[in-house]
């Protein structure tokens, strides 16, 4: 056991807490209970999880490979995104399928990113996947309103 596994495996974990993070958001939305306080203390953590031991990993191994620079950016804009769609749900901003269209984007990214942390393709690959993904996510929530409204 080295110190890159045991950096590796606290990446895994904070990426584990994204999608639980992604999944507790999600049955807010759906049975209408606050779920952006949680987030607000786990988020943290989940970014320290993912982008220490990443940024370690990195450096010690991967160097600026474009997958690794889309990971980042992409870790970003969830977070950054996120954060703008709790802040707004909780101050009754924004409305349930805005903050729905949102949640399905950033699960889309997560997964475009889970791929690209997976297979290590090129940047522009991965960036295609992630965008590729996240317009499916998001094009998934306009279809199943559609088919819920008639």
């Amino acid at each position: 056991m080295d110190l890159y596994s045991i950096a590796l495996f606290a990446h895994i974990v904070g990426a584990v807490l994204v999608f639980v993070l992604l999944t507790v958001e999600g049955l807010g939305l759906r049975f209408g209970f606050a779920y952006a306080p949680l987030n607000r203390i786990l988020g943290p953590i989940s970014a320290v999880a993912i982008l220490i031991p990443g940024i370690y990993m990195m450096a010690v191994q991967w160097g600026w490979a474009g997958w690794v620079v889309v990971g980042i950016t992409t870790y970003v804009l969830i977070a950054a995104i996120g954060a703008y769609t709790g802040i707004n749900v909780m101050r009754g901003r924004i409305n349930r399928q805005a903050a729905i269209a949102s949640w399905l984007v950033r699960i889309g990214m997560a997964l475009g990113v889970l791929f690209d942390m997976t297979v290590k393709p090129n940047l522009f690959i991965s960036a295609g996947v992630v965008l590729v993904v996240a317009v499916i996510a998001g094009g998934s929530g306009l279809v199943l309103r559609r088919q819920v409204a008639s």
